[in-house]
């Protein structure tokens, strides 16, 4: 073989071009080298417009060998395209990198780093957006993008600085985890020493759960217990607590203080006596007026005079009836009070607060609150539950006053533990009280929106989170007065944190006022409100609703993206049910030849020591 000199300019690599003595050149060498022009490739390939060929290929070959001849070329090819030459992508080998800079890098070089606002780099994946997953608190899934564990804690959020108060509310369509949410919660809150409580379970969802923990079941309604209204109830034993204490005390300041919290303690008891009763009579007239004036007086009077002249205590307190029987007779304040000279006149201006107390003693409400309270609130339980779901749904008025007293109740004891605390008798308690299905408790009746109002202004005051549920916001628009709806709505705009699930659109829309949804976490929380995905009839297996489960976390009313989680359960928690609220349809279930998880027996008798554990 020789080489000519009179070969023709083809534009690449001289040596490429070979004769043979007959001055040919081969037709391999033809085959390789080819017509493309490999500078022109290098260049679309560098700037992203090509791909790379396949490097034993034709033109993969043909390009190698271009890329060997001409290193400067190739440099400028790729600082051209806007990198270094030294960014540009090499092939490798057993030995490192090939090519000029190659071989074997004892570092890595950084990347390259651009800085924008979150506005100009919203929608880059993944760290255009911050990825946040608070672990303190009770641990109740992963997030659902980078699979961290996350917590939904008001107590650790507001002990954090993460909200402003120890309190949230839950939005999302039913069949997709509200409640088993809010059982993941209070079951840590039990874990960290937290008392929950649930006054008024109407659905009975949580009785189970509190049962396994060994908790208070306290059940009221048709065939269940009674409730006294009158009772002094925890607070009241607290009260008892503290004169034992003060008769034992020696120290004057000691007595000084212990005195000063059994007045207002006492006042306390007066106060929300009258008010119990006085909100039972407006829920009896709830057709015509609410209580005057006088009838409260009338009230509070009867009450004064029963306690000290007619043998109760609070280990010992009246009934209705009582009452009752002390406002028919009558005495000179009362008549006082309302303003009459003799019994005759008296009668007549009490008729319709007698109707309304005979009421509360006889009939349905009779057979709640004619009789003292079956089973006082345990302040030493781990979890309380009143659970009042054999009511009759219908009842509206029964349903109301049963609410309104279980309220009443439940945060009487809350006080009881704060007056303990306060004159060194126990310790300070924590308390998480748990408000499910919310429309039916703010339509319960007249009332119970400014009870549940006057919670959420207060519960950081007085050591007690806070959880709201209810399915949509249009819920807290059904209230029958244009003033508890503007109420209602504050809830909202007042809680700590606000947990969002499967939402329609329209509701989105509809708290773009109190809430600010990006476009990806409106469509994200509008996609979890879809079933589960259509299947084949010759599949077999179950599917679950696509937003089963899954929550976005808002801890600001601002821009601030949320956190969304997918809750995550133990096996103890499959085990034993505590989460199934499908009960009822387990032999449906059974019989459609479906796969699932819970349709054998669950094993109610599990301890709770193993449910605690397992979180």
């Amino acid at each position: 073989m020789t080489m000519t000199d009179d070969r023709p300019d083809l534009g690449y690599a001289d040596d490429l071009y070979v004769e043979t003595d007959a001055a040919r050149p081969t037709a391999f060498v033809r085959w390789i080298i080819g017509d493309t022009d490999y500078a022109a490739l290098a260049t679309a390939i560098a700037a992203g417009d090509a791909e790379e060929p396949y490097a034993l290929s034709r033109r993969g070959l043909g390009l190698a060998r271009w890329r060997n001849d001409h290193p400067r070329a190739e440099q400028a090819v790729h600082e051209a395209a806007g990198d270094p030459w030294w960014r540009a992508a090499l092939s490798s080998s057993t030995r490192g990198l090939k090519g000029p800079g190659g071989g074997r890098m004892s570092t890595v070089p950084a990347p390259i780093e651009y800085e924008a606002t979150s506005v100009q780099m919203c929608g880059l994946n993944p760290w255009a957006i911050g990825a946040a997953a608070p672990s303190s608190g009770t641990i109740v899934g992963q997030h659902a993008i980078t699979g961290n564990a996350v917590s939904c804690d008001p107590f650790a959020y507001f002990r954090d600085k993460l909200i402003g108060n120890p309190s949230m509310f839950v939005l999302s369509l039913p069949g997709l985890g509200k409640s088993t949410l809010i059982r993941k919660i209070l079951l840590g809150a039990c874990g960290w020493g937290q008392t929950p409580i649930v006054a008024g379970d109407i659905k009975g969802e949580y009785v189970k759960l509190t049962r396994l923990l060994g908790g208070q079941v306290i059940t009221l309604g048709h065939g269940g217990g009674h409730l006294n209204p009158l009772a002094a109830g925890a607070l009241g034993q607290a009260v008892v607590h503290a004169i034992t204490a003060r008769g034992q005390a020696t120290d004057p300041d000691r007595i000084a203080e212990l005195d000063e919290l059994i007045d207002v303690a006492t006042i306390t008891i007066s106060t929300r006596q009258i008010n119990a009763v006085c909100a039972l009579v407006e829920l009896i007239r709830y057709d015509t007026h609410s209580v005057k004036a006088f009838e409260n007086s009338l009230i509070g009077i009867a009450l004064r005079e029963l306690y000290s002249d007619g043998g109760f205590t609070y280990e010992h307190p009246p009934l209705l009836k009582d009452l009752y029987a002390r406002i028919d007779a009558g005495s000179q304040d009362m008549l006082q009070a309302a303003y009459k000279t003799d019994h005759d006149g008296y009668r007549e201006a009490i008729t319709e607060l007698m109707q309304a107390l005979g009421a509360l003693t006889s009939g349905p409400l009779g057979d709640i609150f004619a009789d003292h309270t079956t089973e006082p609130i345990d302040l030493d339980a781990p979890m309380i539950c009143i659970d009042v779901s054999s009511l009759d749904r219908g009842d509206t008025t029964l349903k109301a006053a049963v609410m309104l007293s279980c309220w009443a109740d439940a945060y009487g004891t809350v006080e009881a533990a704060h007056l303990l605390a306060d004159a060194g008798l126990d310790r300070q308690r924590l308390f998480l009280m748990a408000l499910d299905e919310l429309w039916q408790v703010i339509g319960a009746g007249p009332g119970m929106v400014a009870r549940v109002n006057e919670i959420t202004r207060l519960n950081r005051t007085d050591a007690t989170g806070l959880l709201m549920i209810t399915h949509t916001g249009r819920d807290l628009e059904t209230l029958p007065t244009e003033a508890d709806i503007k109420t209602a709505k504050g809830f909202i705009d007042r809680a700590g944190m606000v947990v969002c699930g499967g939402l329609p659109i329209g509701e989105v829309e509809r708290l773009s006022g109190e809430l600010k949804f990006t476009d990806a976490e409106a469509g994200m929380v509008t996609s979890w409100s879809r079933g589960a995905a259509l299947r084949g009839s010759e599949r077999r297996t179950v599917r679950n609703p696509i937003g089963r489960g899954k929550f976005l976390i808002k801890v600001a009313k601002d821009n601030t993206p949320g956190i969304p989680i997918q809750t995550v359960l133990t096996d103890v928690e499959y085990d034993t049910g505590v989460h199934d609220t499908n009960a009822r349809f387990a032999e449906y279930f059974a019989g459609q030849h479906h796969t699932h998880d819970s349709a054998d027996a669950y094993r109610a008798d599990e301890d709770a020591s193993q449910i605690v554990g397992a979180w």
